[in-house]
């Protein structure tokens, strides 16, 4: 399977405990909210990244596959 790269936008900024969850992802803040994205090797990371989020708490604006 090819690499894919994922974004995820979720509400708000990130607390260094939680921005150090995706050490692995590129993680940027944009007006209010933060965006979470990088590439995937394999679809059991994409559900680890999103179990990841959900385990934070964090509110999910969106999840999309973007060009890499």
């Amino acid at each position: 399977m090819p690499d894919r790269r994922y974004e995820v936008r979720v509400t708000g900024r990130l607390s260094q405990r939680a921005r150090d969850a995706f050490a692995e992802m590129d993680v940027s803040e944009v007006t209010a909210e933060t965006v979470i994205s990088g590439l995937v090797h394999e679809d059991e990371q994409l559900h680890e990244l999103l179990a990841a989020v959900q385990s934070l708490g964090l509110h999910v604006v969106s999840v999309q596959q973007v060009a890499p």
